[in-house]
């Protein structure tokens, strides 16, 4: 509210017009003023002076009142600015909830989270004091307070679990009094990473871990090299870790171990060493997998594109009776580890080349690809990533998969004449619902309208019900995505959006195009909403994901 007196001054201001003597009404301008002339100027020229000076007055007032009234609205404006800040939806989440929040941030990698959100506000500094939101410890030991950073970061978390990151260089002074004060704490351990540039700095850390881990449930160990003058890196024994279950190694070479027997999830890069690139035998690897006899989830990959020999320097087979997702990201030599695996209930398999692809298919990956699939009868997805088999390993892999339910195929060039073979009530792969194609440049966007169709019962396609004799036999299409496929054309996408959904876009969840980058086509997706713009807004809004 404004006071009495701006009022009072707003009301005392006179902004009627000042009487105004013209002096060209006055004097005329057509003969030369005479003295009384120059007298009449002399008062004119004065009386404006003087109305100008009162107007001066009133103006510097009324500029005065505006400057009020603009602090007096500003005042207002961040009254309600304040007053609207407490009905949001931060302010009304319980400090449990913001916690959560707040100890995802620092889960997902922001490793300053507890810290800058303690600084925000009291209701936030109230939240950032749970335990738990402190539960995810990044330490780089290259820095020079790591101590200080440890001593203050466990006063917080108490007894919350623990999530350690140690990033340890080759030299490390401050490594004696970090592991000094966290191995005392070892029974809250939930996670454990450690990247160390050699594989002796590791074994040193896992050798002071002689204390029980009876929370730990997930280890990853990085490394560069072996010692200088030592064996290659290998994974040397922790001591009562009954809940360990995931397991990441990244080294030159192939693990050894011996008690990960609960192991359920295990992810091996095999980095390319300055020293030395060691061979993958398929004895080591069979050795290695018969110690893990609960492995569910199993992931071999190469960190640099590039090969690496494989020596098949034995016949048989690791059976792994509860194994269920495969990826081998390598090169296409060693796709012939498949061979030393037998995996009877895999749904599964992701076969990607870490090598440029080769401008021919890969003869033996193919073979390979078969000979594992006889004893893989459960397969649910198959993803071939810049693999190209022959033909006949396509019709193979079919056959041999009755319950396959997705098929992802990224610069392997099946053909219509595979493709045909999945057509009809009686077609191979009977349970196929869902295509992802990418780069495959043989096949046709008639080839996949045809199979959609074919795959349609009767009573959908107008030629009435299906009789029950012929009730169907395979599942509908439920999605086909199709990026950079040279022989679909647009019409084929409209004419496949029709009958099911048809993506030209990357999946969201964790598809591995993202990091790579090689399947943007923004381009040709911005082309197809400006040509067919009013077909898809009136018919296919929902069935063309663009």
């Amino acid at each position: 509210m404004l006071g009495g007196m701006d009022l009072c001054c707003y009301h005392d201001i006179d902004v009627s017009p000042t009487t105004l003597t013209s002096v060209t009404d006055r004097i005329s301008c057509l003969r030369e003023p005479t003295e009384d002339d120059v007298d009449l100027i002399r008062q004119i020229m004065v009386a404006d002076e003087e109305a100008i000076q009162v107007l001066q007055s009133k103006m510097g007032m009324l500029h005065s009142l505006l400057e009020r009234l603009r602090l007096q609205k500003n005042k207002h404006q961040e009254n309600t600015r304040r007053a609207r800040s407490l009905l949001t939806l931060a302010r009304r989440l319980p400090p449990e909830l913001l916690a959560r929040i707040f100890e995802m941030s620092a889960e997902s990698g922001w490793t300053r989270a507890p810290i800058a959100t303690s600084q925000v506000c009291s209701a936030w500094r109230k939240a950032a004091a749970f335990p738990r939101v402190w539960s995810h410890l990044f330490l780089d030991l290259r820095s020079g307070n790591s101590t200080e950073k440890v001593e203050f970061w466990l006063s917080k978390v108490q007894h919350a679990p623990l999530h350690i990151t140690l990033d340890i260089p080759l030299e490390s002074p401050s490594l004696e009094e970090v592991l000094d004060l966290l191995i005392p704490r070892c029974g809250q351990w939930h996670t454990l990473n450690l990247k160390s540039v050699d594989s002796a700095t590791m074994n040193y850390i896992i050798g002071r871990c002689s204390n029980p881990l009876p929370a730990l449930r997930q280890l990853s160990l990085i490394t560069e090299t072996g010692a200088l003058g030592a064996d290659l890196a290998n994974v040397p024994p922790l001591p009562q870790a009954l809940r360990l279950s995931r397991l990441l190694i990244e080294q030159p070479n192939l693990p050894r171990w011996s008690n990960f027997t609960g192991v359920t999830k295990l992810h091996i890069v095999l980095s390319s060493s300055r020293m030395l690139i060691p061979p993958i035998n398929a004895t080591d690897w069979i050795e290695m997998l018969q110690t893990l006899p609960e492995l569910r989830d199993l992931t071999l990959e190469f960190s640099k594109p590039g090969e690496r020999l494989y020596n098949a320097d034995t016949q048989h087979a690791v059976d792994l009776p509860h194994l269920e997702s495969l990826t081998l990201h390598v090169s296409p030599e060693v796709n012939g580890i498949l061979l030393t695996m037998r995996a009877p209930v895999l749904r599964l398999l992701h076969l990607r080349c870490s090598s440029d692809p080769l401008s021919r298919p890969h003869t033996s990956s193919g073979a390979h690809l078969c000979q594992f699939l006889e004893s893989s009868p459960c397969l649910q997805l198959l993803e071939l990533y810049d693999v190209d088999v022959e033909r006949p390993d396509f019709v193979r892999c079919f056959e041999l998969l009755p319950k396959l339910e997705e098929l992802r195929l990224h610069d392997s060039d099946i053909a219509d004449e595979q493709l045909q073979l999945l057509q009809g009530q009686n077609g191979l792969c009977p349970n196929l619902a869902r295509l992802d194609f990418r780069w495959c440049n043989y096949l046709t966007g008639n080839a996949l309208v045809n199979f959609a169709r074919s795959r349609l019962s009767r009573d959908e396609e107008g030629d009435g019900p299906l009789s029950s004799s012929t009730t169907s036999q395979t599942r509908l299409v439920d999605e086909v995505a199709v990026i950079n496929c040279l022989h679909v054309k647009e019409q084929d996408v409209l004419d496949l959006a029709e009958m099911t959904v048809c993506r030209l876009l990357m999946r969201s969840d964790g598809d591995y195009c993202y990091g790579r980058g090689c399947c943007n086509n923004e381009r040709y997706r911005q082309r197809m909403r400006l040509r067919h713009h009013n077909k898809l807004l009136e018919n296919l809004s929902t069935r063309i994901i663009i």
